[in-house]
C-alpha cells in the first residue's frame, strides 16, 4: 500500500499553492512570513510524495512542471474545502429543510411545541418534527442521537447534557362542573376520590405534604397520559391535581379550583446534548422554541 499522502499535511500544501501562485519562493516567503529556506525545505518533502521535481529553474525564477500545474488545480479546492471545516457554518432559516425529532410527554407537547412549530415552519423551506412519547426520557435517547431535543421535568446530573428552564407552572384542581360542586375545605379535598398519572406513583416522598400523602390514598383512577384524564371526568366526581396550564388544552372544557395545600412549582426544562451547544441550526431551534415562553 502507497502511504506516501501521509506525509502531506495542510501547511506543505498551502505553501505549495503560494509559490504557484507567486511564482517565486522569495515572494511565498515573504506573504507567508517564513524564510526561503523553510519554503524550499518544505517543496523538497513534496517531491518526495509527489515523485516529480514539481519547480524548475527558469533563468532567475522558477517555472512549474505540468505535473505541478494539476495538482494546483486539483489541490486548491481540497484547501478551500479544508479551510471552511475551521469556519462556523451559517445558518440560513429561509434556505433550511429539517428534520428534528423532540421528546415530551403529551402536556408538554400540547403547551409547547404548536405554536413553536408554526412560527418556525413559516420561516424555513421544510420542516419536519417528529414528537416521541416520553415521561422521564433517558439520558441514553439524547447521547445515541435518537432524539435533538428533551423537553422533561426532571433534568438528569449529567456533564454532557445540557439544559434550559422554558418554563414554570403552578397546579390547579380540575372538576366537571356539572357533576360536582368545586372542593372549598380541607374536608372537601380529603374526601374526594381522585385520578392522576400513572408515572406519578410512589413518585412524592415521605413527609413532603402530608395533605398530598393524604390525598394519594384517595386515588382511585390512573392513565398513562394527560388526555386521558378528561374522559375520566367528565360526568364524575373525581377531581384532578394536574398542572393550570392544562386549560389551554386537554381540560379546556372544566372548571378550576385553587389547590391550597402548597404545591410546590412545576418546572420544566429543555434538554440536548453538549455536541449541538454550538450547531448554528440547533442553536436557532432554541431559540424560537422560547419566544412563546
Amino acid at each position: 500500500m502507497d502511504n506516501k499522502y501521509l506525509n502531506l499535511d495542510v501547511r506543505l500544501m498551502h505553501t505549495f499553492l503560494v509559490v504557484m501562485e507567486t511564482g517565486s519562493i522569495t515572494a511565498a516567503a515573504n506573504q507567508l512570513n517564513i524564510t526561503q529556506s523553510a519554503v524550499s525545505h518544505g517543496l523538497e518533502k513534496l517531491r518526495g510524495v509527489f515523485q516529480d521535481q514539481l519547480f524548475l529553474r527558469a533563468g532567475r525564477g522558477i517555472k512549474p512542471t505540468p505535473r505541478a500545474e494539476q495538482l494546483y488545480k486539483e489541490l486548491k479546492p481540497v484547501l478551500a474545502n479544508i479551510r471552511a471545516l475551521t469556519q462556523s457554518t451559517a445558518f440560513n432559516p429561509t434556505e433550511a429543510s429539517i428534520s428534528w425529532t423532540v421528546a415530551a410527554n403529551d402536556f408538554q407537547r400540547d403547551v409547547v411545541l404548536p405554536a413553536f412549530y408554526k412560527r418556525a415552519s413559516k420561516q424555513v423551506k421544510r420542516f419536519n418534527l417528529d414528537v416521541i412519547p416520553s415521561e422521564v426520557p433517558p439520558t441514553e435517547l439524547l447521547r445515541n442521537g435518537e432524539v435533538d431535543l428533551v423537553i422533561s421535568p426532571v433534568p438528569p446530573d449529567a456533564p454532557d447534557i445540557l439544559q434550559k428552564q422554558l418554563f414554570t407552572t403552578t397546579v390547579a384542581c380540575f372538576y366537571d362542573s356539572n357533576a360536582r360542586k368545586p372542593p372549598k375545605t380541607t374536608e372537601d379535598f380529603l374526601e374526594s376520590k381522585y385520578i392522576s398519572l400513572t408515572f406519578m406513583a410512589g413518585r412524592r416522598r415521605a413527609g413532603e405534604n402530608p395533605i398530598m400523602e393524604k390525598i394519594e390514598k384517595n386515588i382511585i383512577v390512573r392513565v398513562s397520559n394527560f388526555a386521558g384524564i378528561a374522559s375520566f371526568i367528565k360526568g364524575s366526581e373525581l377531581l384532578a391535581i394536574v398542572p393550570k396550564m392544562l386549560i389551554k388544552t386537554s381540560l379546556a372544557d372544566f372548571n378550576q379550583a385553587e389547590f391550597p395545600f402548597g404545591s410546590p412549582e412545576l418546572k420544566v426544562y429543555t434538554l440536548w446534548h453538549q455536541r449541538y451547544q454550538s450547531d448554528a441550526k440547533h442553536q436557532w431551534l432554541r431559540a424560537e422554541l422560547f419566544k412563546d415562553n
